[in-house]
């Protein structure tokens, strides 16, 4: 049921040392980005960025941006050194007009420099955003996802006795597909009856276990700002016409809220978002696990055909989510044990699943690592995915300015 998709994330912090921050130039957050490195390694992202299937990165163009940022930092620096100098010399002479004078075009000099400056920062920070995180060197290559084990059996030959969900759900009057359609349209469900109760119970079986797993429960706002949900991975607005994908992302109407426009408020795709969000701009002790509940609401552009049937792939679902802030050295582990934790809810279900480490076009801009787990569902004699559990390092910690100590204290 949706009440158990889970998606387990887990985020890799940069200590204090390593955080390279620039002025906020977006929302109300203050990325910490190394231009530098992105400058040093710009062939290298840009082909992992091709890989992954991310089409508007340009790391050369933000190499070049760096290069320009540091020129005019350094010419703004010297005439703001040699305004200082006339400055002082105009306190002692205040009336010698050759003096007023170069003071003068010297401060129209350092405000032509830092409208400069903050053209080119703004530029370059908007460019280094859109650069997708590193893949794991294990991350299989192609197209196709590598299956790390399968659990139960198919029964393939038994296939067409079996009644799909939407069959067994309309016979027990669990949903009610039709009126939800007439009030929200299609990919949006009623649940009724035991149907609700069903999922109500799920969702509490599925918190009391993150609870004893060591999770702080939580239940999350629905909507975040659309910085916030971009920091995260998330692009609030659609790329494809620069190749990539369509936006996920349902964005509020500009009247209907009280944010400026140019930061407007999204409906959240997952808790996932406003979990990790929630620690934007603090230092924090690793490690924390965090549970979420809350609405998921997901455009499901390009979905169609029995992908779209039933109660699979909606417009909105509930879920838990799990997030870990952990430290980097330990992520590929926290990593395994919630995949771990996924399969061990599926197994006492008594579901037929696999567990696929996926490929590079199916990370996304965050992931280092992503695991998908399919159930069997006999019905659609097909697999269908129920949850994922993906090693985003450091790329959202970054750009949410999350940061952490080291054990030198620094």
């Amino acid at each position: 049921m949706h009440a158990l998709v889970l998606r387990h994330t887990q985020r890799q912090l940069p200590p204090l040392q390593n955080a390279i921050h620039c002025h906020p130039c977006r929302g109300l957050l203050t990325p910490s980005l190394d231009y530098k490195y992105i400058r040093d390694h710009a062939a290298q992202l840009a082909q992992n960025a091709l890989a992954r299937n991310v089409h508007d990165a340009n790391p050369t163009h933000v190499g070049k941006l760096y290069d320009t940022f540091r020129h005019l930092t350094a010419q703004a620096q010297d005439h703001r050194s040699q305004l200082n100098k006339l400055s002082r010399q105009l306190s002692r002479a205040p009336s010698d007009v050759g003096l007023r004078e170069q003071a003068a075009a010297a401060k129209r000099q350092v405000r032509s420099l830092d409208a400069q400056l903050a053209e080119v920062q703004g530029e370059m920070q908007e460019e280094a955003l859109r650069i997708p995180n590193w893949a794991h060197k294990d991350v299989p290559a192609g197209d196709e996802p590598r299956v790390v084990r399968e659990v139960g059996q198919l029964h393939l030959e038994d296939a067409s006795r079996f009644r799909d969900h939407l069959d067994v759900a309309q016979g027990l009057g669990i949903v009610d597909l039709e009126a939800a359609a007439r009030v929200a349209g299609s990919r949006f469900v009623f649940w009724r009856g035991a149907g609700a109760l069903l999922e109500l119970a799920l969702v509490q079986w599925a918190v009391g276990r993150a609870i004893k797993a060591g999770f702080t429960p939580h239940v999350t706002p629905d909507m975040a700002r659309a910085s916030v949900v971009d920091a995260c991975g998330f692009r609030p607005r659609s790329s494809a016409g620069a190749g990539g994908e369509p936006s996920q992302i349902y964005r509020v109407a500009p009247e209907a809220m009280e944010k400026p426009a140019d930061d407007p408020l999204c409906l959240v795709a997952t808790a996932e978002i406003p979990l990790v969000a929630m620690r934007q701009g603090q230092v924090v002790r690793l490690p924390e696990r965090l549970a979420g509940l809350s609405h998921c609401f997901r455009a499901e552009a390009g979905a169609r055909g029995r992908d779209t049937r039933g109660v699979y792939r909606l417009h909105q679902f509930t879920k838990v989510e799990l997030v870990v802030l952990t430290a980097p050295e330990e992520s590929d582990a926290e990593l395994a044990r919630l995949v771990e934790f996924q399969a061990s809810l599926y197994a006492d279900l008594g579901l037929t699943f696999r567990v696929l480490d996926m490929p590079m076009h199916e990370l996304g801009a965050s992931a280092y690592r992503k695991f998908d787990i399919e159930a069997w569902m006999p019905g659609r004699k097909a697999w269908g995915e129920v949850s994922s559990a993906s090693n985003c390092t450091d790329y959202q910690a970054r750009r949410l300015g999350i940061r952490t100590r080291t054990a030198e204290g620094l």
